[in-house]
């Protein structure tokens, strides 16, 4: 009994487009990972800003019962 073949040129396409096929599979699975860990990454700086934002204000209501509405010079700490 003869074994049946493809063409070889038939066969080295197949095997090319399947390498691509599989590269791009796994090129999206990469993304989809680093999406992921971005978003984690995003909601832990969201976080923190919560914290700072809270911070800030607390801060500034100081400076506000002490100085009144004044504005602060970031550089000198001298107010108007």
């Amino acid at each position: 009994m003869k074994t049946k073949k493809i063409k070889q040129e038939q066969l080295d396409r197949l095997i090319e487009a399947n390498r691509k096929f599989r590269d791009l599979k796994f090129n999206i699975a990469d993304i989809e990972i680093n999406f992921e860990r971005l978003k984690v990454q995003k909601n832990q700086i969201m976080a923190n800003m919560e914290i700072a934002a809270h911070d800030l204000a607390s801060v500034q209501e100081e400076i506000y019962n002490e100085y009144g509405d004044v504005k602060v010079n970031l550089q000198t700490g001298e107010f108007n």
